[in-house]
């Protein structure tokens, strides 16, 4: 995946949370995106557009990335400890780019504790996880 995608999804979700307004405060993030079907309209095109499923739980944005659909690459490859690496390294290398986010969206949302999760996987099996949070790289 090309983070250039990544990043641009991220940046369209932070967009829409500052143009979003509400009678009643939500709770969690996910209240928050899914009480404007136009913003998840929007975020949900921004992710498919860069090959992305995003999803929301609780306070928890989800980035799934399924490297099955990538032509020519087998389960082998995406399996193999030389790929797990380099997918960990690229998720540590914007672990900065994560957490600003993070708090950038609890300063537009005023909610606590948002926490980004990338996941890598191939079919339903997950590769590579790691989640983000304001501070940085949680696990």
């Amino acid at each position: 995946m090309k983070k250039k995608g990544l990043i641009a999804l991220l940046l369209c979700l932070v967009m829409v949370m500052a143009a979003f307004t509400s009678c009643s405060k939500p709770k969690t993030i996910e209240e928050y995106v899914k009480n404007d079907a136009d913003a998840m309209e929007e975020v949900q095109s921004a992710a498919d557009s860069a090959g992305l499923d995003v999803s929301f739980s609780g306070n928890d944005v989800i980035y799934t990335y399924d490297l099955s659909s990538l032509d020519g690459v087998t389960e082998e490859v995406i399996k193999s400890d030389l790929m797990i690496e380099q997918l960990t390294a690229a998720l540590d290398s914007t672990a900065d780019t994560f957490a600003g986010l993070c708090k950038e969206l609890e300063e537009q949302s005023k909610i606590e504790g948002i926490q980004i999760i990338v996941n890598y996987t191939y079919g339903d099996e997950v590769i590579v996880t790691k989640t983000f949070n304001a501070s940085g790289a949680v696990s």
